[in-house]
């Protein structure tokens, strides 16, 4: 069921019941010069949709504005920074805790979200809860083989022509032309370079090491429904699967 389409009655009785709220998070920000500037909470929306029949789940609303202060060189992307999102997360959790709620799992698109997730759900446990977060795309990786992506590659492009395949338009790909900041350093991924088989945190604007605004081990031109669809349906079966498992969880006693 959905949180906003409840009156304040029917939430109230809900929450007597010891109730998972969903919490789907992601980010608009660049994905490449091919695919939407909403990949980051479509994805988690579309997640949250296929269980919200479960018994015992409430789906909130969709947060679609995450941590992305390094894509501000591309045009419509939107940071709302750390502590931004913290705020939100720790309001939304602490208003349901005041009304009932112990349990709650952020259905996470963006990866710049996670610190700010982590505090929110540190504080809902020091509260007698518990909060889990899941990152779709780690998670269909770790699972398959076939589903290994970076950002704005192929994974992520072709789980939104799968979703919402007028947001994709692969005429518009560039190649990644990742740059060497010397003969011996090489980009690893955004925010990371590779110096003799090791990787080192180096933050700097996306731009500096991926100009066309994605970067993975696999060119989004080769983008296809099929895989992205494949890679949401075991994401679908496995948060059905965990959220199962957590009504089982003993809250902490404070």
């Amino acid at each position: 069921m959905y949180l906003g389409n409840l009156t304040t009655i029917q939430a109230q009785e809900e929450f007597k019941k010891d109730p998972i709220v969903v919490i789907p998070v992601g980010s608009t920000e660049v994905h490449g010069t091919q695919s939407a500037l909403g990949t980051d909470y479509r994805v988690p929306d579309y997640l949250a949709q296929k269980i919200a029949d479960m018994e015992g789940i409430i789906v909130a609303p969709t947060m679609p504005y995450g941590v992305c202060p390094y894509h501000q060189s591309f045009a419509g992307s939107i940071d709302i920074g750390f502590e931004g999102l913290y705020v939100v997360l720790h309001s939304i959790t602490d208003s349901l805790m005041r009304h009932g709620a112990r349990r709650f799992v952020v259905l996470n698109g963006h990866g710049g979200n996670t610190p700010s997730i982590d505090k929110a759900a540190l504080e809902v446990y020091h509260k007698g809860g518990l909060c889990a977060s899941i990152d779709w795309w780690s998670l269909v990786a770790e699972l398959d083989d076939r589903f290994r992506g970076g950002h704005g590659d192929i994974l992520e492009t072709s789980v939104m022509m799968a979703i919402e395949p007028d947001s994709v338009h692969l005429e518009l790909c560039r190649p990644m032309d990742a740059g060497r900041l010397s003969e011996a350093v090489s980009a690893s991924y955004i925010q990371v370079v590779n110096y003799r088989g090791g990787k080192v945190r180096l933050v700097r604007d996306t731009k500096e090491n991926a100009p066309a605004g994605w970067f993975g081990p696999f060119d989004p031109k080769d983008s296809t429904a099929e895989l992205g669809q494949a890679a949401l349906d075991l994401a679908v079966d496995y948060i059905r699967g965990f959220l199962g498992e957590m009504k089982k969880f003993e809250c902490p006693k404070i």
